[in-house]
């Protein structure tokens, strides 16, 4: 618990799991080790609010994306799943022992839900980030250079009603922002 004081989820949840090794059917040590597993998730996810913004509108209805911060929030995605997963395992083999705790299914429902959510949210955006070639083209409409849509920043800019337009960010900056 002295991990748990200090916010150190994470050492919290390794001591948890030490225990359960030596222990495996310890209500109070499964319970801890969902518990510890969903506030590292937490402070997983609270940390992505901090990155740089992966997609963001820019003025006129142009939409900006920076492959590569794209790419570590899928892999962040993937990292808060595997561990909210293993929260969940550990919920399951608590209510093999104690099926019948209102409290354990409550919190096996919310890690559950937060799962769910992660994934539709992780398949959403994976699959607009996978389409992006399809949507406007895999080459920059001002350089005409192949575009790294996993770690290069790039824009779409609608061009009429049913086409849009890609281009490398620093090529749209130039475009909108000439020299003088």
């Amino acid at each position: 618990m002295t991990e748990a004081n200090k916010s150190n989820f994470a050492g919290a949840l390794d001591v948890v799991s030490n225990g359960l090794n030596a222990h495996p059917a310890s209500e109070g040590l499964l319970f801890l080790k969902a518990y510890f597993g969903y506030k590292v998730a937490d402070n997983l996810s609270n940390e992505l609010g901090s990155r740089p913004a992966a997609i963001r509108s820019l003025q006129n209805g142009v939409l900006m994306i920076d492959g590569t911060a794209t790419t570590r929030m899928l892999e962040r995605f993937e990292e808060i799943g595997k561990v909210l997963g293993d929260a969940d395992s550990a919920i399951d083999e608590l209510l093999q022992v104690n099926p019948n705790s209102q409290e354990v299914m409550a919190f096996k429902g919310y890690i559950d839900m937060k799962l769910q959510k992660l994934a539709s949210e992780s398949r959403s955006m994976r699959t607009t980030f996978n389409n992006s070639p399809k949507i406007a083209g895999g080459f920059c409409a001002g350089c005409k250079k192949n575009i790294s849509f996993a770690s290069q920043a790039f824009v779409f800019r609608k061009v009429s009603a049913t086409q849009m337009e890609v281009w490398h960010l620093p090529c749209y900056e130039q475009k909108t922002n000439p020299p003088n």
